[in-house]
């Protein structure tokens, strides 16, 4: 694309997001405090002890330099 075409894009965006900048916010905001959305974010996978997750003591021994 030509650079004028670029500046006039880069400016149609900003003046986008300047004029809808409350309205996208405020539908972010109502999202996030939705009790749903909060309960699905919420719920973590059960996590792994350490021990099972690094690698064992004879590979390490194996491929170290």
């Amino acid at each position: 694309m030509e650079p004028i075409t670029l500046c006039g894009l880069v400016i149609v965006l900003f003046g986008l997001w300047v004029e809808f900048e409350p309205a996208v916010r405020a539908v972010i905001k109502a999202i996030n405090t939705c009790t749903v959305f909060v309960d699905f974010v919420s719920h973590s996978r059960v996590q792994k002890p350490v021990y099972v997750s690094r690698m064992p003591l004879c590979l390490a021994k194996a491929f170290r330099c």
